[in-house]
């Protein structure tokens, strides 16, 4: 048995969120001068709709070291998956409270897993983990596993409102700039870690065919992958989104997250569509 921390940039599904073997450490979010907790307490229709009120002064903050470190569980491995590196200080957060629990207690078998992605890119890492424990694999042939799952996992964002990314400095200002010039949306993947602009369409149609043409070109077996969808606000582009995806591609299992975080909400914004597999 292992047990799982997650932060809050991971959407658990429905299956996993009352399990005691997971625990979902929270971010604190920030929309003006109103402090959020990213946890099950947070309404987030009422955040969604402060959202709104507030486009630009967002603001996240990683979770403290000391809550990563207090939610560790003594007598079996554990695991920490974290947001990317690349876009927040949760994955150093959670270093360091491996670190303080290990000077306290003594060393135990802890391991922290930069996602190099966030949502569903986190989720997928999730149930790989539960996966590789159900097979009775040891703490280090799960790590094994498990560094060389994520790095195979595509992530994609579909935004209609990206201010976020680029104020926060996770997204170059050139794709704000195009989209307001010409109407246009963007196609954003996780690349090393980061939001990279991977193509711009006219329209919400033809970004979801130039999302068909890029899974077409990452050249993988789908049969032997999970296709997971987030969407903040929005169940009817994700169905069909699915729908589009699936008729097309051969996935060995596909589900849609059914309530995005407050994190996420924030960074992809409404109507946001988070796809990975």
């Amino acid at each position: 048995m292992i047990k799982i921390l997650a932060d809050s940039g991971c959407d658990l599904t429905d299956d996993l969120k009352d399990r005691s073997d997971i625990k979902t450490i929270p971010l604190t979010l920030q929309l003006g001068n109103k402090v959020y907790i990213d946890d099950e307490k947070l309404d987030t229709n009422k955040f969604r709709q402060e959202l709104l009120l507030h486009k630009k002064d967002r603001k996240t903050s990683a979770p403290p070291p000391g809550l990563y470190a207090e939610n560790i569980q003594a007598d079996v491995p554990n695991f920490i998956v974290t947001l990317s590196a690349g876009v927040s200080g949760s994955y150093n957060s959670a270093v360091s409270g491996a670190a303080m629990y290990t000077e306290e207690h003594g060393k135990r078998d802890i391991y922290t897993v930069d996602s190099m992605s966030a949502s569903t890119g986190e989720i997928l890492i999730v149930k790989k983990l539960l996966e590789l424990d159900k097979k009775g694999l040891d703490f280090e042939s799960i790590k094994e596993e498990i560094c060389k799952f994520r790095d195979g996992i595509k992530t994609y964002f579909i935004l209609e409102n990206y201010d976020t990314f680029v104020d926060s400095g996770r997204l170059n200002p050139y794709v704000a700039k195009i989209a307001k010039m010409f109407n246009i949306i963007p196609i954003c993947g996780a690349e090393g870690g980061k939001a990279v602009l991977r193509g711009q369409t006219r329209g919400i149609k033809k970004a979801y065919d130039k999302l068909l043409s890029f899974i077409e070109n990452e050249k993988v077996n789908t049969e032997e992958r999970v296709l997971a969808i987030n969407h903040i606000g929005c169940l009817d582009k994700a169905e069909y989104l699915r729908k589009l995806i699936t008729d097309r591609f051969n996935f060995k299992d596909s589900y849609i997250i059914p309530e995005a975080t407050g994190l996420c909400s924030l960074y992809a914004d409404l109507n946001g569509l988070i796809i990975a597999f």
